[in-house]
């Protein structure tokens, strides 16, 4: 079982433990391993499960009750306050403990009336009284969990007790869960899976990455094999605009102007597109932290931020044609194998901040970190840009490719940096295959910088 998940657990059992009934919302983007945490989480506990699909209100509670009969003779009127009282009724009365009420997709419930809600709310109040129940409600629909249940609740003047997201795991998590696996290989499947928990079955680390990367994405049953586009149509209406968008940000047009122009969509409706595909994290917007050279930085710069979308709009949309012509090892040995290299090393920064912030977390850096962000400037970029309340910097610089971070490309980072006007009081440097000869000399025993390589980062 993969690691990292202990914070979500612990905030669902502090509310678990409370005396009275309440109702938490676990919610999370799609292959968070959400289902892995209720699953662990309902251990031991006296529960009851329940999962919504697209029906009708009455029809939902009509299924419900079907569910539910298969533990007893039970009476229902079709409502979802009868079928919660049942759901508490066939559970041992005997068990002095909390009960739990899971419900899978419960946003299925509110498409067409709050009466799912009402009746919560009414169910929380009347258990309360003899036989307290925790209802977990968890949804893989986050963006509405945000918004539209935010919304409805305000509108009813209701509050859910709390709210849990299932975030992707970070790398430290990946590496610790498969302990005997090689550091490089983990890299790799981090860049491509990101943190998304359910992704790695997909992945095994006894195949090599070329066989992970054939049977997820290439094979005609391969769990990735349409998931980019899977995406687009599960929840927009126009997916050949989004995707069209998202291929153009694959091969590095990044501004606004250059999808503009490849594209020939209108920037206002480019700039609509990608608002919406970051409602749902499928990009993001770059965002240089703030310094005295902001005129040196880039602007108006996008990105996509779904590992799993990024590696299929970069390799595999592009090149349908071909993929139907040609054998899965062919496609792999022309389009993937001689790119996958520099294209795994892009999470390196990724993995590099994560470590520092993990150390200051722990006390270990020179400074007290308030506040850090990557610096995206016309010239090059800082990889990670860290200050302190007191106003001192460290600057973080990773080795952009596999081998002995070299001197020459020490120099040209650090005439990157003197654009950003802020000079560093440490500096990070970071390297997978450590630090050629000439740069040591450089730097020699300079106290305010700090080498690390992958012994440090495992």
């Amino acid at each position: 079982m993969l690691q990292g998940r202990g914070e979500e657990l612990n905030r669902l059992a502090s509310f678990y433990e409370k005396k009275e009934s309440n109702a938490v919302v676990l919610f999370g983007e799609h292959l968070s391993g959400i289902h892995s945490v209720w699953r662990e989480f309902a251990e031991g506990k006296e529960t009851v499960f329940l999962k919504a699909t697209p029906a009708s209100e009455r029809e939902q509670a009509y299924l419900w009750a079907k569910t539910l009969s298969w533990s007893g003779d039970l009476d229902f009127d079709y409502s979802f306050l009868s079928v919660f009282r049942a759901a508490s009724s066939i559970t041992d009365s005997r068990n002095r403990e909390k009960k739990l009420l899971i419900i899978s997709d419960f946003h299925l419930c509110l498409i067409s009336g709050t009466s799912f809600l009402d009746d919560l709310f009414a169910f929380l109040k009347e258990s309360s009284k003899d036989s307290p129940v925790m209802v977990l409600l968890v949804s893989e629909n986050f963006r509405w969990v945000k918004t539209d249940l935010v919304n409805t609740l305000l509108s009813m003047n209701r509050k859910i007790h709390g709210f849990v997201e299932v975030k992707p795991f970070h790398f430290i998590d990946l590496v610790c869960s498969y302990p005997n696996a090689e550091f490089d290989q983990m890299i790799s499947f981090y860049s491509i899976l990101g943190g998304f928990y359910d992704a790695y079955d997909a992945f095994l680390p006894a195949l090599s990455l070329k066989q992970n990367i054939i049977g997820a994405f290439l094979l005609p049953a391969g769990r990735f094999r349409h998931y980019g586009m899977h995406m687009l149509e599960g929840v927009f209406r126009e997916p050949s605009v989004y995707a069209t968008i998202l291929a153009s940000l694959a091969e590095g047009r990044n501004k606004l102007n250059e999808l503009f122009v490849h594209t020939g969509y209108s920037r206002a409706k480019i700039s609509v597109y990608l608002k919406n595909l970051a409602a749902f994290s499928l990009v993001e917007k770059v965002r240089s932290f703030d310094t005295p050279g902001a005129e040196n930085t880039k602007k108006g710069m996008y990105r996509i931020k779904n590992p799993i979308v990024k590696f299929y709009f970069t390799f595999i949309y592009p090149h349908e044609s071909e993929l139907a012509l040609m054998t899965e090892e062919e496609f792999y040995k022309e389009f993937i194998e001689n790119k996958i290299e520099a294209y795994c090393m892009d999470v390196f920064p990724a993995i590099c901040e994560e470590f520092v912030i993990l150390a200051n977390e722990r006390g270990f850096l020179p400074i007290e970190i308030a506040k850090y962000g990557e610096w995206v400037g016309k010239e090059g970029n800082v990889d990670l840009i860290a200050r302190d309340n007191s106003r001192n910097f460290l600057f973080g610089f990773c080795n952009p490719n596999k081998g002995a971070f070299r001197d020459e490309t020490y120099l040209k980072l650090i005439s990157v940096a003197k654009e950003t006007r802020i000079t560093p009081d440490y500096i990070y440097l970071f390297s997978l295959d450590g630090f050629e000869d000439k740069l040591l000399a450089r730097v020699g025993d300079k106290e305010n910088v700090f080498l690390f390589d992958r012994s440090d980062l495992c």
